[in-house]
């Protein structure tokens, strides 16, 4: 399994870039310096529940994939079900 890590100050700044493009292409007057510091205060925001969400899916992924192997394992037999293994040692 791969192992990849969202940092929230590249996903924040992601944010950021689309925001101003997009109000670039609104013609509207520059943006001050106020304008700036809220769209910074909300890309982070925003950064943080893409954060979460990524992570999420990614334990979903990674919890889906160990069963899936395991259940392959037992239908291949490479494993034994813990209820057969207990009563195997019964006989």
């Amino acid at each position: 399994m791969e192992k990849t890590k969202t940092s929230k100050k590249v996903l924040s700044g992601l944010i950021n870039n689309a925001i101003q493009e997009a109000l670039a292409k609104l013609e509207l007057p520059q943006p001050g310096k106020k304008i700036k510091k809220l769209i910074a205060k909300d890309s982070k925001r925003l950064a943080s529940v893409f954060a979460d969400v990524i992570k999420r899916e990614q334990k979903k992924k990674q919890k889906t994939e160990k069963t899936l192997t395991y259940v392959e394992d037992v239908l291949k037999g490479k494993k034994v079900k813990k209820a057969k293994a207990g009563r195997q040692a019964e006989k």
